[in-house]
């Protein structure tokens, strides 16, 4: 059995000590750490040498961006493409993803393996299967803000359905793993994906099952300088926030759709009669009036956190003309 850790690196000399020391300290020791690191210029690259030059046999380095090859990083760059580029590296049976910034808990590698094996042995291993879980939310110095992510964001993880997925990513890809059944569907992700989590939980959903444990396996650290962070979601307030961010309301959303499109257009002969038709239905969205949105989001469960989120699309969809 071959467990591998993914970690995509950016300028995270800051961090990264605390997060490599409680991945190797974890209580399932056979996993090795995989990192590719995206162009830092800050010292990133040196600690990382450092803990590969002690644990040699633990760590692997495979840089997607070449020392010193900064020049094309704006082409080149992004967490999503970083991981995937990982991904087509790694050759293992159970695959784990791995931010910079957190910190696990000396468990959670090895009970997501036994949840994973418990899905296996009664789906099969050729089925692809994604788990996740809950994660203590921290500022910067690990004091706690939040005890359940999924509280703070009113997220409900049972929400995995294909159309649910559509609408709205509910994984956090450093609380993940996946088996190799998963990972054989993802060799190939066009640029049009949004976040690695979010086009693992699509496919995932699509052709196999997401299952999530409740209990906060990690600490999700938020700083200035996350590339998502967590916010509470869902509230009348967020709402109006996002009305005064309008510009990136209606990027999120062509991006969402891009994503969308991309998907149905890589797998659609895999996927099945009413799985087409539901995308089909979804990427009909941005072309229909508000009443029509309202009546194709209810009839087809394109629902997202919140009750306030979910009729919201109806007018906050961009219209796009036929």
């Amino acid at each position: 059995m071959k467990v591998i850790v993914l970690m995509a690196t950016y300028e995270g000399e800051r961090y990264i000590c605390q997060q490599m020391d409680s991945i190797l300290g974890q209580t399932l020791k056979e996993l090795k750490l995989m990192v590719s690191d995206d162009g830092s210029k800050d010292k990133t690259r040196e600690i990382l040498k450092e803990y590969r030059n002690q644990y040699p046999d633990r760590i692997v380095l495979k840089h997607r961006v070449q020392e010193g090859d900064y020049q094309n990083k704006e082409q080149v760059s992004g967490a999503a493409m970083n991981f995937f580029w990982l991904l087509a590296q790694a050759s293992g049976d159970y695959i784990l993803f791995s931010d910079q910034d957190d910190v696990w808990k000396r468990e959670k590698a090895e009970k997501l393996l036994k949840h994973m094996k418990k899905l296996e042995k009664r789906l099969g291993k050729d089925y692809p299967i994604l788990v996740h879980s809950d994660m203590e939310v921290t500022d910067e110095d690990l004091n706690m803000t939040a005890p359940s992510f999924f509280d703070y964001q009113h997220c409900n993880p049972k929400r995995t359905s294909f159309a649910e997925v559509l609408v709205e990513n509910p994984v956090t890809g450093g609380g993940a793993m996946i088996n190799k059944a998963l990972a054989d569907l993802l060799l190939k992700v066009p640029e049009a994906c949004c976040m690695h989590d979010w086009w693992m939980a699509l496919t995932a959903s699509c052709f196999g099952t997401i299952s999530c444990i409740r209990e906060p396996l990690y600490q999700y650290r938020q700083h200035e300088n996350n590339v998502l962070g967590a916010k509470a979601t869902g509230s009348l307030e967020d709402i109006k926030q996002r009305a005064r961010r309008q510009a990136q309301v209606e990027e999120n959303y062509r991006k969402m759709f891009a994503q969308a499109a991309a998907f149905g257009k890589m797998y659609h002969e895999q996927m099945s009669t009413e799985q087409k038709n539901i995308l089909r239905s979804f990427l009909a969205l941005p072309l229909q009036s508000p009443a029509g949105r309202l009546h194709n989001i209810v009839k087809n469960h394109f629902f997202k956190t919140s009750l306030i989120q979910t009729l919201a699309q109806s007018v906050t969809i961009p219209g796009r003309e036929r």
